[in-house]
């Protein structure tokens, strides 16, 4: 998997306002659309990703940067969310990451937990599959500052 910069991805990306752009990376459509509800009436731009390959063009084509990345650890076709992840990283250094997995990080494969452990753990968050809402709307107003809105959390 190979990353290209775009304009946009070369330098980091300044907000002109306070809406960011989440990158949601999960092979469950299930998953996705639960996420893509979660986060929805916070009025950020959602894109979705099945593959790591959508997310590698996701990534490329946006033109609003990406503030956040959501990525199941564990991917079809032999890729890792955390692969993903520290790819993005490479080029967007203030990238945000929240990491999803039904295993905790001592039960992933030892390439993961290493690359896991390469990522500042003040830009990363894990979250335990199943998890609820509230958790994943604590983790993006860790990660990006968003507002914690109390009809969002029900």
């Amino acid at each position: 998997m190979t990353v290209k910069a775009s304009p946009t991805t070369k330098t980091e990306h300044h907000k002109k306002s306070d809406v960011s752009t989440i990158l949601i990376l999960d092979d469950e459509a299930a998953v996705r659309r639960r996420l893509r509800s979660t986060l929805a009436p916070l009025g950020h731009v959602l894109l979705e990703a099945a593959t790591a390959e959508e997310a590698v063009r996701c990534f490329e084509e946006t033109d609003s940067g990406l503030d956040l990345l959501i990525a199941d650890v564990h991917l079809p076709m032999g890729t890792s969310g955390v692969r993903v992840a520290l790819e993005f990283r490479s080029l967007l250094p203030r990238l945000r990451i929240i990491l999803t997995s039904g295993f905790p990080p001592s039960l992933w494969d030892d390439q993961d937990a290493a690359e896991w452990s390469e990522i500042p753990s003040d830009s990363v968050i894990t979250l335990k599959k199943p998890f609820r809402a509230a958790d994943l709307l604590q983790a993006v107003a860790r990660l990006i500052g968003i507002p914690l809105v109390s009809t969002a959390l029900t």
